[in-house]
Protein backbone atom coordinates (compact mmCIF):
# COMPACT_ATOMS: atom_id res chain seq x y z
CA UNK A 1 0.00 0.00 0.00
CA UNK A 2 1.46 3.36 -1.05
CA UNK A 3 1.84 6.02 1.64
CA UNK A 4 -0.13 9.05 0.41
CA UNK A 5 0.90 11.37 3.23
CA UNK A 6 2.75 14.57 2.37
CA UNK A 7 5.81 15.82 4.21
CA UNK A 8 5.77 19.27 5.74
CA UNK A 9 9.15 20.95 6.05
CA UNK A 10 9.56 23.22 9.07
CA UNK A 11 12.44 24.88 10.85
CA UNK A 12 13.72 23.11 14.00
CA UNK A 13 12.12 25.65 16.36
CA UNK A 14 8.68 25.03 14.86
CA UNK A 15 9.23 21.26 15.02
CA UNK A 16 10.16 21.53 18.71
CA UNK A 17 7.06 23.63 19.44
CA UNK A 18 4.84 21.19 17.58
CA UNK A 19 6.30 18.29 19.55
CA UNK A 20 5.79 20.17 22.81
CA UNK A 21 2.14 20.84 21.92
CA UNK A 22 1.68 17.19 20.90
CA UNK A 23 2.96 16.00 24.26
CA UNK A 24 0.97 18.56 26.24
CA UNK A 25 -2.26 17.57 24.46
CA UNK A 26 -1.35 13.88 24.74
CA UNK A 27 -1.87 13.30 21.02
CA UNK A 28 -0.22 10.32 19.34
CA UNK A 29 0.99 11.93 16.12
CA UNK A 30 2.07 15.23 14.60
CA UNK A 31 -0.78 14.85 12.12
CA UNK A 32 -3.33 14.77 14.94
CA UNK A 33 -1.65 17.80 16.49
CA UNK A 34 -1.75 19.75 13.24
CA UNK A 35 -5.39 18.76 12.70
CA UNK A 36 -6.17 20.02 16.21
CA UNK A 37 -4.43 23.34 15.54
CA UNK A 38 -6.22 23.76 12.19
CA UNK A 39 -9.59 23.00 13.82
CA UNK A 40 -8.85 25.48 16.61
CA UNK A 41 -7.85 28.16 14.10
CA UNK A 42 -10.96 27.63 11.97
CA UNK A 43 -13.17 27.74 15.06
CA UNK A 44 -11.58 30.86 16.51
CA UNK A 45 -11.03 32.97 13.42
CA UNK A 46 -14.69 34.00 13.22
CA UNK A 47 -15.11 34.45 16.97
CA UNK A 48 -12.59 36.38 19.02
CA UNK A 49 -9.50 36.73 16.88
CA UNK A 50 -8.79 40.44 16.79
CA UNK A 51 -6.68 42.19 14.19
CA UNK A 52 -4.10 42.81 16.93
CA UNK A 53 -4.04 39.09 17.81
CA UNK A 54 -3.61 38.21 14.14
CA UNK A 55 -0.78 40.68 13.72
CA UNK A 56 0.95 39.33 16.85
CA UNK A 57 0.72 35.75 15.54
CA UNK A 58 2.12 36.78 12.15
CA UNK A 59 4.93 38.69 13.88
CA UNK A 60 5.77 35.66 16.08
CA UNK A 61 5.85 33.41 13.02
CA UNK A 62 8.20 35.75 11.19
CA UNK A 63 10.41 36.12 14.27
CA UNK A 64 10.71 32.33 14.62
CA UNK A 65 11.92 32.25 11.01
CA UNK A 66 14.37 35.14 11.43
CA UNK A 67 12.39 37.42 9.15
CA UNK A 68 12.57 41.09 10.10
CA UNK A 69 9.79 43.44 9.17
Amino acid sequence: MKDERKNIKVIPEVKESLESIRKELELKTESLTLAYLVAMYLDQKDKNLTLQDHQNYIRASRKAHGITE
